[in-house]
């Protein structure tokens, strides 16, 4: 899947971007796909994470360049215009933007039912609203100010989060921002 990830990223009708691929020693063809990509805008890295994610999030985060961060999953991919919209909504009132999203290609199972394209949109108080609540923001929805995970010191790499460390991040950030803001696209 990394592939139409990585081109989703190329065709985004914002064109100030960067990428940085953080490979856990896959066993796919990773290399080759990164390989046959010119953009010198695509960094790649390979480290061992010893199945702790959070450690690959956190060498792209430390070597990332940009103001913003938004996550992308491998076997996620991104409408052209996201960036562009993301970049449109940034104000000094805004440290975290988040959106919906579609699920494309899964099997029909009860579980689909349940699954909605829209996500749930947090309070003025996110954090009280996500300890309540639940965690209501997919990975690959996010577009947060990178100064807001440098405060916070980045992902929890303790192999107790693993399967939470994204949430754990947007708990992080809501303790010292309340500055969330939903896109109802």
């Amino acid at each position: 899947f990394l592939k139409r990830a990585l081109n989703s990223i190329q065709e985004q009708t914002y064109t100030n971007w960067e990428v940085i691929v953080v490979d856990n020693h896959s066993t796919d063809n990773t290399q080759e796909i990164i390989d046959s990509f010119t953009n010198l805008r695509i960094n790649y890295y390979k480290i061992h994470n010893n199945g702790v994610i959070a450690a690959s999030r956190n060498k792209g985060l430390r070597e990332s360049n940009g103001e913003w961060i938004a996550f992308l999953d491998s076997d996620d991919w991104w409408s052209p215009d996201k960036l562009e919209t993301c970049v449109n909504e940034i104000t000094e009132k805004i440290d975290f933007i988040y959106h919906d999203l579609k699920i494309v290609g899964q099997k029909f199972s009860i579980i689909n039912l349940l699954r909605s394209d829209r996500t749930r949109q947090v309070n003025k108080n996110p954090l009280l609203d996500m300890l309540i609540n639940g965690n209501p923001i997919s990975n690959s929805s996010v577009f947060v100010r990178k100064k807001m995970i440098d405060d916070v010191g980045f992902l929890n790499e303790n192999i107790v989060m693993i399967g939470a460390e994204d949430f754990n991040l947007w708990l992080k950030i809501a303790k010292i921002t309340n500055k969330f803001h939903y896109l109802s696209k």
